[in-house]
């Protein structure tokens, strides 16, 4: 049975609790949180049919915000911090959409409107936990070969081969590409993910987030290869599976050769599956 997005507020006081203001542009939110995809490969048209391109704007002037994942025909996957700051008076902006069923969000697919979210309830902006959340489309959308669900897989996962997607900047000040990257990393145990982390904490972030790896995964490529801006709320796929383990959530500098934080989809099953029951 279909069930519409009841409203769900986000922080009430983001200003007080991470310093960003609510009235800061969409332009210097990016340089808060988004990943990027550095260092991938232009993926073959149909490739990743779950992908969804989260954008703010119009027809003439849009910006790709985040990334997401289709988990039911009305339901987008994504991070917390791509919902926290796009809404008015509890809801969505009316510039907020987002493109399906093609791999270049300028091009072809198809535009979506959402008409509500559910952010995770203890979403933590200043240690950057929970960092995932649901948006919810106006209408159910068709499936077909561009445009498939994604297999969310619940299960605990160690070090294995794996690839993450987006349509974030392809290099350092570089414009963001039209069409979805794709970067095959590998997942980190997690005593290595503790460790490599505090390591790259006295390099590049001294008060950077502490790793839970319950609910957080690392990936690690190498030194120019790894996430930035623009690719926030994209999936981290399981190689072996095809199935997804990951939403990306946060890094270091880019790219720096260090590893890059995923919010772990097996560390959040009770929360997903009360989501995904609602539709």
């Amino acid at each position: 049975m279909s069930f519409s997005c009841h409203r769900q507020h986000g922080p009430a006081d983001v200003k007080s609790k991470t310093g960003i203001p609510l009235e800061t542009s969409i332009e210097d939110l990016k340089s808060y949180f988004s990943p990027r995809v550095i260092g991938g490969e232009n993926t073959p048209e149909g490739y990743a049919p779950h992908m969804v391109a989260i954008l703010v704007g119009d027809e003439v002037i849009r910006l790709i915000l985040c990334g997401g994942s289709l988990v039911k025909s009305n339901l987008v996957m994504t991070a917390a911090h791509c919902l926290t700051d796009f809404h008015v008076a509890g809801g969505l902006t009316h510039l907020f959409h987002a493109v399906v069923g093609s791999n270049n969000w300028n091009t072809g697919g198809i535009r979506v409107e959402f008409q509500n979210y559910h952010m995770h309830p203890e979403w933590d902006p200043v240690l950057i936990k929970n960092d995932i959340g649901f948006l919810c489309l106006t209408k159910k959308v068709e499936l077909s070969k561009h445009l498939q669900l994604a297999v969310l897989n619940f299960d605990f996962v160690g070090v294995e081969a794996s690839s993450v997607t987006g349509w974030g900047w392809v290099a350092q000040w570089a414009l963001m590409p039209f069409h979805l990257q794709v970067l095959e990393v590998t997942t980190l145990s997690p005593e290595d993910c503790v460790e490599r982390v505090l390591e790259a904490s006295s390099i590049w972030w001294p008060n950077a987030p502490h790793v839970d790896p319950t609910i957080e995964i690392c990936t690690l490529h190498s030194t120019g290869r790894g996430l930035c801006f623009g690719d926030s709320g994209s999936a981290l796929m399981s190689k072996e599976t095809g199935t997804q383990i990951g939403i990306a959530s946060w890094a270091f500098t880019c790219a720096r050769g260090v590893p890059d934080m995923y919010a772990r989809i097996s560390g959040f099953k009770d929360y997903i599956q009360s989501i995904m029951e609602l539709y």
